[in-house]
């Protein structure tokens, strides 16, 4: 039982009364009524197929550009890659935005570059390279830099599978705007070496080992970074690299070649390609300007060399070189950073050369893209040679060597054989560079010098069993004297793998000595003739000689260690000659580049040597003949293919038929028999009444 004083003090709780408390609010009556209230917004998104956009431009989904550039920067993956499709969409059905509203465009979508999803980087990979190879290049040149800015941030980001895409917009950017991303090298080679580097230098000096390899460089990642990376090195070398002409290698200062002559011979095409042409004498009147003429460097009415105009010039040319010095400067730390990672590939993938059967894998393609990579930076950043003590690509050579030549045996893969054929191009290459280099130094051990010794005869064999020469040795009675035959055999190569071929043939002949000069030229001689009457490479054969010959008369110093005036191979050359109107007979108006290079040739061949005696040149006159017309018992005049050429290709022609000691009455005829053909093209009508007379 409670005691009684609990119950009265319950009792006397319901009347006590509260004191006040200074500086405290006054408590509420218990009966009061709160009255105080909350209140919260509900937001409904509003439904875009329910609005009213017939005015406005979109797409099948009713989503405008402005929608559209909103979800890019929404926080739902799903939602930023439906965005991208839509934008994609949006463009397919009005092109015509795309010029207007470009800017918003890229700059909404860039940023989508460093994306997290791989799903969106994708779809936005897949919108530029529909969007951006449409564009002008003037239009798009304003936002490369941005895209640039992204990519390089996508190459040194934290997550692997971003870095690996990053290279994938910078191909598509160096496939179409390439003059503009090849501004950029300084900030994008430095993070191909961080993608490639597979050392790196550590606090005390030493090289310390880092794991890139093993987590970002997979097989398949390797590989595109590689194939990214060779894309780039190309088009920023292009300045010095890239030519029209597939045989610039003998028009260069390096190789040695006439100066005199390079004035003398200008486009083929041209209607003024007659043979005293002097392009730096100033055409007639030309102080007046009336046509847009130009006054030469040596009259008197231009203006002085220091003057304002020469002074630009200097400036443009001094500009020109030191932006080729950078390149070559960027190309030698590039070949220093890259070297260790690609020799380490090299070393790791060449296992495949062991095989007995080989197949375009993955192993292959990667020794095919780390001798590209090395291809252009040694062909940049060393010009003609390259020194010993380059002990880098030295070293690398000596690897190489031990697999040269790559896939002796046919491994029935096309693909295949032609990788391995251009391996062994490059390699070839290295060792003609690597050889002149040693001969220039002179400083050599001797077992270095014997070493690219041996490596260069097995260069100059390779070279003759790709044209179709095998060399084969034989005993001559019971001594040892050995003499080496020439086996023709059957040879094939493409047009851009026999102009490298040429590339190595030039080099070596400069480098190697006379017997090894004269097989190689009887090889190119080989597949002069052999090879198809319509390929290109008919004419690249013909303008090869053709040079060579002109090289060998040339009054100016070759240079180098090829002296071409102590070959012993003037008759098979005059005799080649003797068969250059019968290859323009064969290939009539179907070759037209051979056909000119041929006319070229022999046009060189009277003017300006003494290859064909009076016998010769009488021969050769009889074969001019075919070319104009001939009688044919039964037939009449048969015409030959000189009626269907252009006028330049007739010119030509004719010009060949001028340097002739004494024409014959048979040519003259054929010549008089063409004259109507001859009359319709009135500016060689005067050569051909010089020829007649």
């Amino acid at each position: 039982m409670p005691k009684a004083s609990k119950k009265q003090q319950r009792k006397a709780e319901d009347f006590k009364k509260v004191k006040l408390k200074v500086g405290k609010k006054k408590a509420p009556p218990s009966n009061a009524t709160d009255t105080s209230f909350t209140s919260k917004s509900i937001v409904l998104a509003e439904q875009s197929i329910t609005v009213d956009k017939s005015s406005e431009l979109t797409n099948s989904r009713n989503l405008t550009l402005k929608d559209l550039l909103s979800q890019l920067r929404h926080y739902s993956t799903p939602i930023r890659k439906d965005a991208v499709a839509g934008l994609a969409d949006l463009l397919a059905r009005y092109p015509e935005i795309i010029r207007a509203e470009l800017g918003p465009i890229i700059e909404g979508s860039v940023r989508l570059i460093v994306d997290n999803d791989p799903a969106v980087r994708r779809a936005l990979l897949k919108l530029y390279s529909s969007l951006l190879p449409e564009l002008p290049s003037r239009d798009l040149a304003p936002f490369v830099p941005l895209i640039v800015i992204f990519a390089c941030s996508a190459m040194t980001h934290i997550l692997d599978d971003i870095r690996a895409d990053a290279v994938r917009f910078l191909d598509l950017l160096s496939e179409i705007a390439p003059r503009s991303v090849s501004q950029f090298a300084s900030k994008i080679l430095p993070n191909f070496y961080s993608l490639l580097e597979t050392n790196t230098p550590s606090s005390d000096g030493s090289r310390a080992s880092i794991n890139s390899r093993t987590t970002l460089l997979t097989l398949g990642n390797r590989l595109s970074i590689m194939r990214s990376c060779y894309n780039y090195l190309s088009v920023y070398t292009s300045p010095l690299m890239q030519t029209s002409d597939p045989l610039w290698f003998m028009a260069s200062p390096s190789s040695a070649l006439i100066a005199s002559s390079t004035a003398a011979h200008i486009d083929s095409n041209s209607s003024m390609s007659h043979l005293y042409f002097h392009p730096n004498d100033p055409a007639p009147f030309a102080v007046l300007n009336l046509f847009g003429e130009t006054v030469g460097a040596h009259s008197g009415f231009g203006k002085d060399s220091t003057g304002e105009d020469g002074q630009s010039q200097n400036d443009t040319a001094r500009g020109t070189v030191d932006a080729h010095a950078e390149i070559r400067a960027q190309c030698k730390e590039a070949l220093t950073r890259l070297f260790p990672f690609l020799q380490a590939t090299w070393v790791e993938s060449a296992t495949v050369f062991s095989q007995s059967q080989l197949s375009s894998d993955q192993s292959l393609k990667l020794c095919a893209f780390v001798m590209q990579i090395l291809q252009t930076l040694w062909r940049t950043a060393y010009t003609g040679s390259i020194p010993l003590s380059e002990t880098n690509l030295v070293g690398f050579l000596r690897r190489c060597m031990a697999y040269f030549p790559f896939g002796s045996d046919s491994t029935g893969d096309s693909e295949a054989e032609e990788a391995l054929l251009s391996l062994n191009i490059r390699v070839s290459e290295l060792v003609a560079m690597v050889h002149l280099g040693a001969a220039q130094s002179g400083s050599a051990d001797s077992s270095t010098m014997a070493d690219i010794s041996k490596w260069s005869k097995r260069a100059v064999r390779f070279a003759q069993v790709a044209m179709g020469v095998r060399p084969k040795r034989q005993s001559v009675g019971s001594g040892s004297t050995q003499r080496v035959e020439q086996v023709a055999v059957g040879a094939s190569l493409s047009h851009e793998s026999f102009a490298d071929l040429l590339l190595v043939v030039w080099q070596l002949m400069h480098g190697l000595g006379q017997r090894d000069a004269e097989q190689l030229l009887v090889a190119v001689m080989h597949y002069a003739g052999s090879c198809q009457l319509a390929s290109p490479s008919k004419a690249l054969c013909v303008r090869f000689l053709s040079k060579i010959i002109e090289l060998q008369w040339s009054r100016s110093p070759t240079g180098g260690a090829l002296d071409l005036a102590k070959l012993q191979l003037s008759d098979m050359v005059a005799g080649w000659a003797l068969g250059l109107p019968k290859l323009m007979w064969q290939l009539r108006d179907r070759n037209l580049a051979a056909s000119t290079a041929a006319a070229e040739a022999l046009r060189l061949i009277g003017q300006r040597t003494r290859l064909l005696d009076a016998a010769a040149s009488d021969t050769l006159q009889a074969s001019l003949v075919t070319l104009f017309c001939v009688s044919v018992p039964g037939k009449g005049t048969v015409f030959g293919p000189f009626r269907q050429y252009p006028s330049y290709l007739q010119r030509t022609v004719l010009e060949a038929v001028s340097y002739c000691p004494r024409r014959s009455e048979k040519l003259s005829l054929a010549i008089r028999a063409c004259l109507p053909e001859i009359a319709s093209a009135t500016s060689i009508g005067s050569l051909v009444e010089e020829i007649l007379a």
